[in-house]
């Protein structure tokens, strides 16, 4: 008889600060070095990482700790240019910077974050160069910005998310299914949230156990 299919209930989840996050050898650089802006030799800082890697993450984190604005490319691109020129006022982030479709507002942003001595931090999946806002003088500022990807995750960092992960399901995960998963689906972060919420969706009521993990993800 097939497993039972059922949508997994999710609950949003409380934004995690950087006290609260697992940080370990694959994000730890990273995360000292956007927690150390004046630092920076720059006024922005290009935070870049697949889907699924936990750049968001990270980004609200630093807003949560800076007292920063966070908006997402959709939000800021909404903005009037007066708005833009309040927003510069105090620390920013701007989320799937890759996404925006018109330069001259992040170069207004730009502009308006190294007049104010304030700080700005651009996440992205992608280099700078492979964004959808392309001009010569947005170029030249951005390669002056400090860039830094996030890495393929470590096994302590794989582990910690697979547990989030599951949580969020509400679904037990047992050491011993741990292992297997993190055996199984390799370091890689695009498969935390997909495996969690197939195993979520197809156990129904049945406690997980290796076989059954097995089971689930060979069919899917």
């Amino acid at each position: 008889m097939p497993p039972s299919r059922q949508i997994p209930i999710q609950f949003p989840e409380a934004q995690l600060s950087f006290e609260g996050m697992a940080i370990t050898s694959a994000n730890r650089a990273i995360c000292a070095a956007i927690r150390k802006p004046e630092r920076w030799p720059y006024h922005a800082f290009c935070l870049i990482g697949p889907p699924g890697s936990g750049i968001t993450t990270l980004a609200q984190a630093w807003a949560e700790e800076r007292s920063a604005k966070y908006l997402s490319a959709k939000a800021f691109g909404e903005l009037g240019i007066a708005e833009v020129e309040d927003l510069t006022a105090q620390d920013l982030v701007i989320d799937d910077v890759d996404t925006l479709t018109n330069a001259e507002t992040l170069l207004l942003t730009l502009s308006g974050i190294k007049r104010r001595e304030t700080r700005i931090l651009l996440v992205a999946h992608s280099v700078p160069g492979h964004w959808r806002i392309q001009s010569p003088d947005l170029k030249s500022r951005l390669q002056a910005a400090p860039l830094a990807e996030l890495p393929a995750p470590d096994e302590d960092l794989m582990r910690a998310r697979l547990r989030r992960a599951f949580a969020r399901c509400y679904l037990d995960l047992p050491k011993s299914v741990e292992d297997y998963l993190v055996t199984r689906i390799g370091l890689d972060y695009s498969l935390i949230e997909q495996s969690a919420e197939i195993l979520a969706g197809a156990s129904g009521d049945r406690p997980l156990t290796i076989p059954l993990a097995r089971e689930i993800l060979g069919e899917a």
